[in-house]
């Protein structure tokens, strides 16, 4: 299939060692300081096995008390529940988050203890694992080892990846379940064996139950297999057929709780239906593609002036013209066995959550965690392009030179961004309202909190960065209270709009920091936050 190559080089191979170097560097340094965000928080509270309610309202209210009272529903050790608590609160309090992550999770910190580190960690490992599976994939599609390190090279690198091996949540697990899922489909087509259809089954059962947009997957799968065997009644569409039945009977109990909790996940996810104007998405489209190798930093708008709608618009549409060339060589060059799957993988998934923000409103497609599939299938068209081009013996010398330059700048971006976000708290460098106003609290001799906030999106991931010597007092409603006035400086954080306007009534509110508006994106605020000062 791929004529007229060279085998990886000496130097290829040695830059492709430091990058897994660099790679397991990035997805390790400062992996403890990075903000712990509110989705974190709701994973530490699930795996506690703690429900959203249960914590409101076991947590005292109208009370002072310190940040250990809070901290405590998010530790294993302090908890009573077990592992079936995890899978009940999962299946009860957000049943569109298939329960594996939370399951392995929950395990791993009884194991290795529940600190910040400790449960990053387990995201981080697994997304080493992605290495040597998407050079498998890429030996079972292009039968190219080339081919197959450079899209280990781009994944080392790649600031969308290193993002999610230092978060915890699901999204490396499902990365990974992703490729063992597709490699096993290619291996199965190719032996079409029992035990290789077996382990797709198994590996897309664990997708299925590691990611609900895991459905996408199986319906690229799905499309490929059918246009392949040209809707023929052939043995491998047999055994594909009976496979994906089986897979689909072992969803069925998960289906069932999202069904019976299907108000909860829809209020869950409502904030995803909210209206966006259509440029608003195609940047946020553009950004996305941007992430998979370069991730804007407040840097470079310090030392090169580039803010980051501009730097969206101008490296996203660079990027974009690259990928559809990727398509287009894809489609010229290799068979239909090998683009129809890269195309069918990156477009099911996308394709579907674009068409539900054009035709029901929302942005959806504006979130790449929701894009993974998307993601590796735009990664294995870039590593087809890059690895032919720059081995290709049958290309002029000046033109291969010109695109070992173009690969050389596309990896050195992602080792630039990801050095600049490996050195601030905050991934895009910027001054985060959580970061800043913990700052800004734990400096205070005596400082005393107050917050009618929800308890774990509003308070929690305030909570992981306060000192011991800070106190809060957690109000359950807005009428008036008697606000402690023994401590030196008095805070109002996420507060609802009745307890300013009580509040003010009382005491004169002074703005001390303000979050920043993203403005010119999709994600800019209106009202952003504010810390106040009684």
């Amino acid at each position: 299939m791929l004529k007229n190559y060279q085998l990886p080089q000496k130097y290829l191979i040695f830059l492709i060692s430091i990058l897994l170097i660099l790679g397991i560097f990035f997805r390790f340094a400062n992996i403890s300081q990075k903000l712990f965000n509110g989705d974190e928080c709701i994973t530490t509270v699930r795996i506690a096995g703690f429900r959203h309610q249960e914590v409101n309202n076991l947590i005292p209210r109208n009370q002072v008390i310190s940040p250990e009272d809070i901290k405590k529903f998010q530790f294993v050790k302090d908890s009573e529940k077990n592992l079936i608590n995890t899978v009940e609160v999962t299946a009860e309090m957000a049943p569109q988050h298939t329960p594996l992550y939370f399951i392995l999770a929950r395990v791993w910190v009884q194991i290795f203890g529940d600190s910040v580190i400790a449960i990053r960690t387990l995201s981080a490992l697994i997304s080493l694992l992605c290495f040597p599976a998407i050079y498998w994939l890429c030996l079972e599609l292009f039968k190219s080892p080339t081919v197959g390190w450079v899209a280990v090279a781009l994944m080392t690198v790649s600031p969308i990846h290193i993002i999610q091996a230092q978060n915890s949540r699901p999204y490396s697990l499902w990365i990974l379940t992703i490729l063992l899922s597709s490699i096993f489909f290619l291996r199965a087509i190719r032996q079409n064996k029992k035990s290789s259809w077996f382990l797709y089954g198994i590996s897309l059962s664990l997708s299925l139950y590691t990611f609900l947009f895991s459905w996408f997957v199986f319906i690229a799968h799905t499309i490929y297999i059918f246009a392949i065997e040209s809707f023929r009644r052939t043995k491998t569409l047999i055994n594909y057929l009976i496979t994906s039945l089986l897979v689909a009977i072992s969803f069925i109990p998960w289906l069932l709780i999202v069904i019976a909790n299907f108000n909860t996940a829809n209020q869950m996810t409502s904030w995803t239906g909210k209206p966006a104007s259509f440029l608003r998405l195609v940047q946020a489209w553009l950004k996305n593609l941007c992430d998979i190798f370069i991730f804007w930093h407040s840097e470079f708008q310090n030392k090169l002036l580039i803010s980051e709608s501009i730097f969206t618009w101008v490296v996203g549409i660079c990027l974009l013209t690259l990928l559809l060339y990727a398509f287009y060589l894809l489609y010229k060059q290799t068979p239909k066995t090998v683009w129809l799957f890269v195309f069918t993988l990156t477009g099911a998934c996308s394709l579907a959550l674009v068409s539900a923000d054009l035709l029901l409103e929302g942005r959806r497609s504006a979130l790449s965690r929701y894009l993974f599939p998307s993601v590796l299938g735009i990664q294995l068209a870039f590593a087809y392009l890059l690895g032919n081009k720059i081995t290709c013996l049958s290309l002029n010398s000046t033109v291969r030179k010109i695109w070992q330059i173009i690969t050389v700048i596309i990896i050195s971006a992602g080792v630039l961004s990801n050095t600049f976000s490996s050195q601030t708290e905050s991934w895009n460098g910027l001054n985060d309202f959580i970061i800043q106003s913990s700052g800004i609290i734990n400096q205070a001799e005596n400082p005393l909190v107050i917050s009618d906030g929800d308890i774990i999106f509003g308070i929690m991931p305030l909570n992981f960065r306060l000192d011991s010597h800070v106190r809060l007092y957690l109000i359950s409603d807005s009428t008036e209270k008697a606000i402690p006035n023994n401590y030196s400086d008095v805070f109002l954080w996420n507060s609802s709009k009745e307890l300013r306007s009580q509040l003010e009534k009382q005491f004169e509110l002074k703005p001390v920091f303000q979050d920043y508006k993203r403005e010119g994106t999709i994600w800019e605020n209106s009202s952003p936050a504010t810390l106040w000062k009684l």
